[in-house]
């Protein structure tokens, strides 16, 4: 099974990276959209408990966090490429890391602080949830933005460098790639909340006209799909084959392991490990809703560990829907 689905929300920023891809390569796929804040209960039977958005599942293959999904899109339909070249594959690789931190998030604390009474209700409190903190005050959020403001700018500014000798694409190739998405995402994000921030980009035309021909990619042929039909898929459908295999900084294939993502309070994923190599982690679950999956996650950013399953057999463990609890 090859359909494309992709569990996102509207105005969530990396899930525009991708769609930004589907417009890039113009594929078909489906689309379920997911709440913005948990609980999620009709993607936990897929993920094993993780939450971040999006998610991109083709079958019964569960694909984790956008630099896996970009690179998954890549193997499977490889043109038109995100990368004209070993190289410029590495140049993005780098650019990607800096546009989803350094530029993003300065971007994410200003928007979200000028939003802060008019996004949804609780998104907030989640958001802080995430990083082990208690819900901030709205002073404290627009403080937040004030402060981060600044930092963005300067972020702004070597976007702005890199498009200063005329090119029409940051790595300047005659297409944008990867790493034009990567940077593109975070400053769509300044327009899509209720209070449009994209005041920022005024002093810079060359960003806007670089972001008007990037936008120009569309977001491929998109049709409506239901929650319950991508449940449906996944359990009329088997995983890919892969060949098991573990490098030595990984425990053996076959161990029962659990994966979590650096720097935030989440349920970590539990199945057992199939494949963990340099680029990323794949773990076999069965949940009574959907059978057997794989879950695939990026290797850089995530902990790989030996599951603390406080006596759980593999069995169990594998059919125990991990961090649905959590997310009731």
């Amino acid at each position: 099974m090859s359909t494309i689905i992709l569990h996102h929300y509207d105005y969530s920023p990396f899930s525009e990276k991708i769609r930004l891809i589907f417009g890039l390569k113009g594929l078909d796929w489906r689309s379920v959209i997911v709440p913005a804040i948990n609980p999620k209960p009709k993607l936990m039977p897929l993920t094993g408990g993780y939450r971040f958005t999006p998610v991109m599942q083709i079958g019964a293959d569960i694909y984790c966090d956008t630099r896996l999904i970009a690179r998954e899109l890549e193997r499977r339909f490889p043109t038109p490429p995100l990368f004209a070249s070993l190289a410029e594959q590495g140049l993005a690789g780098v650019v990607e890391a800096w546009a989803e931190r350094d530029l993003f998030w300065p971007l994410a604390r200003y928007i979200s602080g000028v939003n802060a009474e008019r996004t949804e209700p609780g998104l907030n409190a989640d958001r802080a949830a995430l990083r082990g903190k208690p819900e901030p005050s709205l002073a404290r959020l627009q403080q937040v933005a004030r402060d981060s403001l600044g930092q963005a700018l300067g972020e702004i500014r070597r976007v702005d460098q890199m498009l200063g000798d005329g090119r029409d694409f940051l790595l300047g190739g005659r297409r944008p790639g990867l790493a034009d998405l990567a940077v593109y995402h975070g400053l769509w994000f300044l327009d899509a909340l209720p209070i449009r921030c994209g005041t920022a980009l005024d002093l810079y035309p060359a960003i806007r006209a670089w972001m008007g021909r990037v936008a120009a990619l569309g977001h491929g042929r998109e049709s409506p799909f239901t929650a319950e039909q991508a449940l449906d898929a996944a359990a009329a459908a088997y995983p890919d084959p892969l060949l098991a295999s573990a490098d030595g900084a990984a425990p053996a294939p076959g161990s029962l392991v659990e994966v979590r993502p650096e720097g935030y309070v989440t349920e970590p994923v539990t199945g057992e490990l199939i494949r963990a190599d340099a680029g990323r982690i794949s773990l076999r679950r069965i949940h009574p809703a959907v059978g057997e999956v794989m879950v695939h996650l990026p290797r850089q950013g995530y902990v790989l560990r030996p599951a603390g399953h406080g006596g759980h057999t593999l069995a169990t463990a594998l059919e125990d829907p991990v961090g649905e609890e959590a997310c009731r």
